[in-house]
């Protein structure tokens, strides 16, 4: 959603149709009581499995299962513009406000990307290629685009959360913020516009709980996040098979979207109802355990 409510990207995908089909839809939220939807990808068998749109609602990505990533002008909502780049398996992508940056998360690991310049697009690498092809990464990026938020869950349980500087381009400087243990790995990331905030979901790969932390960044000194640091603001949750979390935050990090689904849906239920949605006023946390529990 772009910061000032008026717009906003979805995508819907069956992946496992033949052939696979879904669409991308760009939101005019003006009229927040009469939405309006157009196509920004048509339903082609080519859908777009990861969506990101910037904080000024003037531009978009995303990335399909024919494995294209493509940037996309708004500025002309009814006639977008757009413009592929070389990438491969994104799982995670994310622009800052001008859509001047984004960082991408995936097969071939983190990179962080300068599109300032359309005829000179520049990508540097993050963080390298995972070494398990279970290997996950989320991303999250500033409205300023000079702090980056990326989870790491590995194969083998190890990775965690890093935190990037990004005020030196050409040399960004990486900082471990949370180093998975005790079988929970952090599988997915929000970062508030200003930089500040940070939420980071957790699955545990034995008990299969899941649970949301929030983080104060405004001390972070650049070591790991100590114990007790942060609030654990969803309690634990249980399901038979992996969850997910999508995780959101404003600007200033005093308001949240968090939602949970199931990955994948059960069997059972062929048309599952759609994930509860939740707005939370962080701003108010108090009497919320610290993370983690003692013992």
């Amino acid at each position: 959603m772009s910061s000032n409510g008026e717009r906003a990207l979805t995508s819907s995908v069956e992946e496992m149709a033949d052939p696979p089909h879904g669409s991308v839809s760009l939101w005019d939220l003006s009229d927040p009581l009469q939405p309006r939807a157009s196509a920004l990808v048509p339903d082609r068998g080519g859908t777009a499995r990861e969506v990101a749109l910037s904080g000024d609602g003037r531009h978009a990505a995303t990335f399909n299962l024919r494995g294209e990533l493509t940037l996309w002008d708004l500025a002309d909502p009814s006639h977008p513009s757009p413009r592929k780049l070389a990438a491969k398996g994104v799982t995670s992508l994310a622009l800052n406000y001008d859509g001047r940056y984004a960082i991408s998360g995936g097969d071939e690991g983190v990179h962080f990307w300068d599109l300032a310049n359309p005829n000179q697009v520049r990508k540097k690498m993050l963080l390298g290629m995972g070494k398990y092809s279970t290997d996950w990464y989320e991303v999250a990026i500033s409205d300023d685009a000079k702090r980056a938020l990326v989870s790491h869950q590995s194969g083998n349980g190890d990775g965690g959360v890093m935190v990037y500087d990004l005020s030196n381009r050409a040399d960004p400087e990486g900082y471990s913020l949370i180093r998975n243990a005790g079988y929970y790995s952090s599988n997915t990331v929000a970062l508030s516009g200003d930089g500040n905030t940070a939420l980071v979901g957790y699955h545990h790969w034995t008990t299969y709980k899941n649970f949301v932390t929030y983080w104060d960044l405004r001390t972070w000194d650049k070591t790991e996040l100590r114990p007790m640091t942060g609030w654990k603001i969803v309690p634990d949750t249980s399901g038979g098979s992996a969850l997910l979390w999508e995780i959101a935050l404003n600007h200033d990090g005093k308001r949240a979207l968090i939602a949970r689904h199931e990955v994948p849906a059960p069997e059972v239920e062929p048309n599952p109802p759609p994930s509860e949605v939740q707005l939370w006023a962080l701003d108010t946390l108090t009497g919320f355990p610290r993370f983690p529990s003692p013992g």
